[in-house]
């Protein structure tokens, strides 16, 4: 089994403080980063060889990125090359919590759709999106194209519904669009900051009941400290986060994805796969860096499973 990552390829300008704000960052460390990117790099460290598609441009940063993966024994023939817009560079706040961000987007929604998409679809079993890539086009009508190919051949597909308004042409309404894909969705994992910002307030049982209303299939809602809320549509199980402590939260989103998607590539359920998530977010938030590698899963399970089984379930209202 495999799993086709899509969506942006870029700089993480990290701030090297704590700060509330970006406004308040003195000076920044440079990350190779963008969600999928980290999410396809940990795969590879977890033992799994992903295929990512992006887009970077044609010069020093978008070249040191796809050396960057190829060092990481990552595939790279679907990283495409702009001749004229440049690598997306995004500036990040070190942060304890959710951190402040500023995108200065170029290559990364310019993403085609690959000559050999049929093709490729049947290469995978997952596919994993964000809102990065359906945020402008042309990259949102690749998207749609690709799930069009998937939902012909029933491959799963996945959506990281990290909507933020800044990242939208001004014009569209990006909550009433995200709605209306959902009913196609098998798995997505909201942040609460990610849930108020498409639903508006809400208690965490209700993002979830509204989440499976729109059509979604599997639920995963992450709290931060307080854990997470994992629903199948037919019982919701609370999961206790791992981390035994909180260095830095960059990275710790794409680092659950990638333990569940490991773990789902192994057959297992939603729940097993979401414990999984949590012990890889776990590791993630201990350590600074989104492009720390990750340790094995055999090291996973050892240092963050064992004897952690703090599961307890709920039956859904």
């Amino acid at each position: 089994m495999n799993i086709l990552v899509i969506g942006e390829l870029l700089i993480d300008l990290i701030s090297k403080e704590y700060v509330k704000n970006l406004s308040e960052a003195k000076t920044f460390e440079k990350h190779f980063g963008g969600s999928p990117a980290n999410i396809a790099a940990n795969l590879v460290s977890l033992g799994i060889n992903p295929i990512l598609l992006s887009r970077v441009g044609s010069d020093s940063l978008g070249k040191a990125l796809v050396e960057k993966l190829k060092s990481q024994h990552m595939e790279t023939k679907y990283i495409q090359f702009d001749p004229i817009y440049p690598t997306s560079v995004v500036l990040v706040s070190k942060s304890k919590g959710t951190p402040d961000f500023l995108p200065l987007r170029g290559a990364d929604f310019q993403l085609k759709l690959p000559e050999n998409a049929e093709k490729l679809i049947t290469k995978v079993d997952l596919i994993h999106f964000s809102s990065w890539p359906i945020s402008r086009e042309p990259s949102r009508s690749t998207v749609l194209s690709i799930i069009s190919l998937a939902k012909k051949r029933n491959v799963k597909i996945c959506f990281d519904p990290n909507y933020r308004k800044i990242l939208w042409e001004k014009e569209g309404n990006g909550t009433s669009f995200i709605k209306k894909m959902l009913k196609d969705i098998f798995l997505m994992k909201p942040s609460l900051d990610d849930a108020k910002c498409l639903l508006g307030d809400m208690t965490p049982e209700k993002y979830i009941q509204t989440f499976h209303r729109l059509g979604v299939k599997n639920v995963v809602l992450t709290l931060g400290k307080d854990g997470a809320l994992v629903s199948n549509g037919k019982a919701i199980r609370k999961m206790p986060s791992l981390a035994r402590k909180v260095v830095d939260s960059t990275g710790a989103g794409d680092a659950f994805w990638s333990g569940m998607y490991y773990s789902l590539l192994k057959g297992n359920d939603i729940f097993e796969s979401a414990k999984f998530g949590s012990a890889t977010a776990a590791f993630r938030v201990e350590n600074v860096g989104s492009d720390t590698p990750l340790p094995s899963a055999k090291k996973i399970v050892e240092n963050y499973l064992h004897n952690n089984d703090k599961t307890n379930d709920e039956r859904m209202s």
